[in-house]
């Protein structure tokens, strides 16, 4: 087992404060490096305080007005998801789409990848975080993986894979109606591409998987959250979102191996995690799962999950992805992750 190290460096900023009469205010600053890519994330404690100015409180009235006018056109909704989405070749998929309780599998209209199927989770408009349930979540997830063998009984290049969601407009959905995705390709993309090869390069080295070893690192401290099944769920070290939770499968690599247990356990945490999201106070989020194709030369890989919350819903909305995450591609952190994870522990 390799040694994982959990890297902070601690610095302070002095200024006069001008609503203190100017009197001299110190902050101190801890900055954290995520122990396998070495991605920063910066905390100011100060700035707790001021998570309401970052993310404001979603405005119900507006929520309830943007899903009336969004369900009068909604291509997901009634029998038009299944009469009016785009549909497969019949030698792909001889009924155009693929179907699991309410779970909808069809293909995007605009692909981003070779493979790049849309799940409708749902005869539901919109749902609240606590409604995703673990049954709706593990349909779209059961069905999304019941393509991927498909491709993969066809296509050798299909190697890596991201199973996707963007919930709400501050997620970047362009639709309310709940959904998911899925990116099948022969290249990974760029986050996957870096994970894998500094997990291979870490396997070479040491012996061992890197998340294995995190597993074993995190396990009974502070961010360490519960377990369900095969899947080790933590708050991230060092995050590269708002309240990010990962969950690690402890044994496999590939998605289109999981089973469908593993898939069951999966759900019933993104569920937990949502209904937690939702008594802090969040409305939309963004979450993935990336997985490699076994016995691609990848070695030490796992199936890792990851999720976070995203700017809430009201009128003038301010971005919260701006130039530290997207020009210096560091992350801010408002709660400790070490935080989270002491509130999260009661929903597992």
């Amino acid at each position: 087992m390799g040694e994982i190290i959990f890297d902070r460096i601690e610095s302070e900023v002095r200024f006069l404060n001008p609503l203190k009469e100017f009197s001299e205010e110190v902050h101190r600053i801890e900055i954290r490096r995520d122990p396998l890519l070495g991605d920063v994330s910066v905390y100011n404690p100060y700035l707790k305080d001021k998570a309401t100015a970052f993310f404001g409180k979603s405005d119900p009235e507006l929520i309830k007005r943007l899903v009336e006018e969004s369900e009068r056109n909604c291509f997901f909704c009634g029998e038009k998801v299944e009469k009016g989405t785009p549909r497969f070749p019949s030698d792909l998929i001889p009924e155009g789409h693929l179907k699991i309780g309410e779970a909808i599998l069809f293909p995007n209209l605009f692909s981003l990848g070779t493979y790049h199927p849309v799940v409708c989770l749902c005869k539901s408009h919109f749902l609240k975080l606590s409604e995703f349930n673990p049954e709706l979540v593990a349909n779209g997830l059961c069905v999304a993986q019941d393509f991927l063998k498909i491709i993969y009984a066809r296509d050798p290049s299909a190697v890596f894979t991201a199973v996707t969601a963007n919930y709400l407009f501050p997620a970047g959905a362009s639709l309310v109606h709940p959904h998911m995705q899925m990116l099948t390709t022969p290249v990974p993309y760029s986050y996957l591409a870096r994970l894998a090869s500094a997990g291979n390069l870490y396997y070479r080295e040491k012996g061992s998987s890197y998340f294995t070893d995190l597993i074993g690192a995190e396990k009974g401290g502070p961010r360490d959250i519960a377990r369900s099944g095969h899947w080790q769920w933590l708050v991230s070290f060092s995050p590269m979102g708002s309240n990010e939770v990962t969950a690690i499968h402890g044994t496999e690599d590939d998605y289109g191996l999981l089973s469908v247990a593993d898939l069951n356990d999966l759900a019933y945490g993104i569920s937990r995690v949502l209904a937690f999201y939702e008594d802090l106070g969040h409305l939309s989020f963004n979450y993935a799962l990336y997985s490699v194709r076994k016995n691609r030369g990848i070695s030490g890989w796992r199936c890792l999950f990851k999720i976070i919350t995203r700017q809430n819903l009201y009128a003038n909305y301010r971005n919260d992805d701006y130039f530290l995450q997207k020009l210096l591609q560091s992350e801010l952190i408002i709660t400790p992750p070490e935080e989270l994870a002491i509130g999260l522990r009661s929903y597992f």
